[in-house]
């Protein structure tokens, strides 16, 4: 398949030569943000225990068209950072983190508080022009943030019973 080029000249490239999907492109996707999972699972997590997160790490497939070409594109996320929403540092891995007992991220929080954990999600991108051809990258990645509902960390005393 060939069109005209867009550079001012009048002569016919292949689509693979001409086509590109651009950062900007790649970011107007609607990219759906990473899933924030928590254990123990629940609206409260206790102080001084660790607090298991990860998130699904799945990449996103979607159809698209870019000057009247079908266009495939693949996201990957490639950059997890979570912040805790205690004022801690954020958390930057590319471990999408895993559930209870193969848990790889896990914070621990020092004070009793209501927390929102937010989780950003860096993005790279490939595309395939018309379903053939090698898969191409794009230059530069999009963004996504998802926030958690609120979070309790509370205390809890324990007490030896006869």
């Amino acid at each position: 398949m060939k069109f005209k080029a867009g550079n001012g000249e009048d002569e016919l490239v292949p689509a693979t030569e001409a086509l590109t999907l651009t950062v900007t492109d790649f970011q107007r996707l609607l990219l759906l943000g990473s899933e924030i999972n928590l254990q123990p699972q629940g609206e409260w997590t206790l102080v001084n225990m660790d607090t298991i997160v990860f998130t699904d790490g799945a990449t996103q497939e979607f159809s698209t068209t870019v000057l009247g070409l079908p266009v495939e594109v693949r996201a990957t996320p490639v950059e997890f950072t979570w912040d805790f929403g205690d004022g801690s540092a954020p958390l930057v891995t590319t471990d999408a983190g895993a559930g209870y007992p193969d848990h790889t991220l896990t914070h621990v929080y020092t004070t009793a508080e209501t927390v929102e954990i937010t989780l950003t999600t860096s993005w790279s991108g490939e595309f395939q022009i018309n379903g053939t051809g090698p898969w191409l990258p794009v230059n530069g990645t999009a963004t996504t943030v998802t926030a958690s509902d609120p979070l309790r960390v509370e205390t809890a005393e324990t007490n030896l019973v006869p």
